[in-house]
């Protein structure tokens, strides 16, 4: 039996080790290496030996030293997408968040917010806490597309801020695949962000 467990650690480690260190996971990112109740032992050594850590309930990393701030781990995206793997779900990410990295607004979130089609809650763990909330069918069907992340944006500054000349420097930063993403899910807009999506989407 040792056996089996030893060669069911090498295959999780292998597994770990070839996702990188940003990488966040749950036993389900292990099923096809063994049984749940194996992989939970083996995961169960691996942590008393710190060599990975639970981040929150079923989820886990890697942590490692970073010379300035200690002991760090895969990050708060990482730990969201291992949870949306875990529970099949589609991300929509904060206004905020996607305003901030779309460069549209210099304010960083306060915390981090998802939208999602299932019942809202919270998960707690290591770091702050992330907060998945319900959102609308139709703001779902531009879940993890451009769409979705400049609908999210345009709703977070407010259609009063958002000018033509805002808009200028996303613009000549979109690819012409999101570009076309946007294009085809005008529909799912509300009626006052698509005159904002058509700007983006005009060609120089």
């Amino acid at each position: 039996m040792k056996h089996v467990y030893g060669t069911l650690q090498n295959s999780v480690l292998r597994r770990i080790k070839g996702k990188g260190a940003d990488w966040a996971f749950t036993p389900s990112d292990l099923a096809d290496l063994g049984d749940p109740r194996s992989v939970g032992k083996v995961l169960t050594r691996l942590i008393q030996a710190g060599t990975v850590r639970r981040v929150r309930r079923g989820v886990y990393e890697t942590p490692r030293e970073h010379p300035l701030i200690g002991t760090i781990g895969a990050g708060a995206d990482a730990v969201v997408a291992a949870i949306a793997r875990r529970d099949g779900l589609k991300l929509l990410t904060s206004g905020a968040h996607a305003a901030n990295l779309l460069g549209l607004s210099t304010q960083v979130a306060a915390k981090s917010t998802y939208g999602i089609q299932g019942r809202s809650r919270t998960s707690q763990g290591i770091g702050r806490a992330v907060e998945f909330k319900r959102r609308s069918p139709k703001a779902m069907m531009m879940a993890e597309r451009a769409s979705g992340w400049v609908a999210e944006a345009l709703r977070s500054i407010g259609r009063a801020h958002i000018t033509v000349e805002r808009l200028q420097p996303l613009r000549a930063r979109l690819s012409a695949k999101e570009k076309k993403q946007l294009s085809e899910d005008l529909r799912y807009a509300p009626a006052w962000m698509r005159p904002f999506f058509l700007e983006l989407t005009r060609d120089e």
